[in-house]
């Protein structure tokens, strides 16, 4: 989770290449030679004709591209916090035969990104998602045309998708995509019609470092997710000056900052028990109205770099303390 909340939820997220099938491709009529633009951190990214092998870094990804029926000929995801193949559970669509690539490198202060894995892949398009610097990132641009995030938090999944649908020439279907991921969250918001008004916090505790990790900015893609619910930010986060990536990270003392009614934690390198032993958690509002979610690695990820799919597998995973703060 240091990576993927911290990093990736702190750091950059991961990489994938993608091959386009040619199930549900671009119109025959399209030119080889029509150029989209994207505004990334890293300036305008052009894109030139319709991608038929795409290479993108990030879990967000390879779930938008697989709702384009898109399949990775190599990814970077989950890896050991996933199956056997580094994929999370709502990703059992992806081809048996695409390549995981090996971005554990990029880790590390003076890490590299797997290049010449990538290289070997022929991708014509690359795809960076994630928070923090995109600067190891930036040799991908030497292999194929890279599309890198365009804020320093995480993307909100229906930009992504958004994205997709212009760089493939299927703006239709991104619409579809879209309306039929906001009908998952609006039966949700209907069956649990309490929770409008009402706040939470998305977090993590790491144990190692001791340190609590919390998304604090309303406009990150994570609080997108909460928002779509009904669900706000509690304002004194929203106020933090220290809010670096949509993100703020807090020392053991100030579990006050998760007064929120719903509170969605990960204990990293923990248990429940471990967190019930943190002084003040076990006083603290959600926890004493049923609203507190402890949960496991992937549900954490399904919140924080959200996807259409990995949504409703982590509103499912956590249904009881929905329940319990919003009927």
């Amino acid at each position: 989770m240091k990576r993927t909340f911290l990093g990736c939820a702190l750091a950059m997220a991961t990489a994938l290449t993608l091959a386009a099938c040619s199930s549900g491709s671009a119109d025959d009529g399209v030119s080889d030679d029509r150029t989209v633009t994207v505004d990334t951190l890293a300036g305008p990214i052009e894109v030139i004709g319709t991608p038929e092998r795409i290479v993108a870094f990030g879990q967000q990804w390879v779930d938008a591209l697989l709702e384009f029926d898109v399949q990775p000929v190599g990814y970077v995801s989950a890896g050991s916090n996933g199956n056997e193949r580094g994929l999370y559970p709502w990703q059992a669509e992806v081809a048996g035969d695409a390549v995981m690539l090996d971005a554990s490198a990029v880790d590390q202060v003076d890490g590299a990104v797997p290049t010449e894995e990538i290289a070997a892949l022929q991708p014509d398009l690359i795809l960076v998602a994630g928070i923090g610097s995109i600067d190891p990132y930036r040799v991908l641009s030497d292999i194929a045309p890279t599309i890198f995030p365009k804020t320093e938090k995480v993307e909100t999944w229906e930009s992504q998708i958004g994205t997709l649908g212009r760089v493939l020439d299927r703006e239709d279907d991104a619409q579809r995509i879209i309306d039929e991921g906001r009908t998952v969250t609006d039966g949700f918001r209907q069956e649990y019609p309490r929770l409008d008004g009402k706040s939470a916090v998305l977090s993590q505790f790491v144990f190692e470092t001791q340190q609590l990790a919390v998304v604090a900015d309303p406009e990150d893609g994570a609080a997108q997710v909460f928002d779509s619910l009904g669900l706000s930010v509690p304002q004194d986060l929203v106020n933090s000056p220290d809010i670096s990536h949509g993100r703020i990270v807090l020392s053991p003392e100030r579990l006050d900052v998760l007064t929120a009614d719903l509170v969605v934690i990960l204990p990293n390198g923990g248990t429940r028990e471990d967190l019930n032993k943190l002084p003040g958690f076990t006083s603290l509002p959600a926890a004493t109205g049923g609203g507190v979610a402890v949960v496991d690695y992937a549900t954490v990820v399904g919140f924080n770099t959200p996807s259409k799919a990995s949504i409703e597998f982590a509103l499912n995973e956590i249904r009881p303390q929905l329940e319990a703060v919003g009927s």
